[in-house]
């Protein structure tokens, strides 16, 4: 995704990538196979049936994690949904987590608002998650607005004499 100045720009979507979402679900789909074995020996099948469809459930959820870029809010859709002015967002930054490489925007106000896409876990869909993050970066340079400075830290304050 590139960013050219005056063109007409439609809404862009982010979500998250496959790994977080088909791991959950293809667990969610081996808890029902399982169920459905041990209907048969009636043993924990209801279990099983209860905790496969809360993985496919779950995992269906994690799909619906993303971002949309609109030329004046960044959307967050994550367990928390926000709409983020660009004229508040000091800086896209990208930080590893536990194996996983995610994006997060600083606000103003010196809060880190954490993404849940783009991201790529232990490497995976690599290339997505780099094309995300630059135009990303790219869409907040071009509409964070002629308004926006950069927050600069505070002086220090000058000692007390006595």
């Amino acid at each position: 995704m590139t960013m050219e100045q005056g063109a007409a720009e439609a809404d862009v979507r982010i979500r998250a990538g496959r790994p977080p979402w088909m791991l959950v679900l293809l667990a969610g789909g081996v808890a029902l196979l399982n169920a459905a074995v041990e209907m048969t020996r009636g043993q924990f099948w209801a279990l099983l049936i209860f905790v496969g469809c809360l993985l496919v459930a779950e995992g269906l959820w994690i799909r619906s994690f993303g971002v949309v870029l609109t030329p004046e809010f960044v959307k967050v859709r994550g367990i928390v949904r926000r709409s983020i002015p660009w004229r508040d967002v000091q800086a896209v930054i990208r930080f590893d987590q536990l194996g996983v490489r995610r994006v997060a925007l600083i606000l103003e106000s010196g809060e880190p608002v954490n993404l849940r896409a783009p991201e790529s876990t232990w490497g995976l869909g690599r290339a997505a998650y780099e094309r995300d993050y630059q135009g990303m970066g790219q869409w907040w340079l071009a509409h964070r607005g002629e308004s926006w400075r950069p927050v600069r830290p505070e002086a220090p304050r000058p000692t007390e004499q006595d």
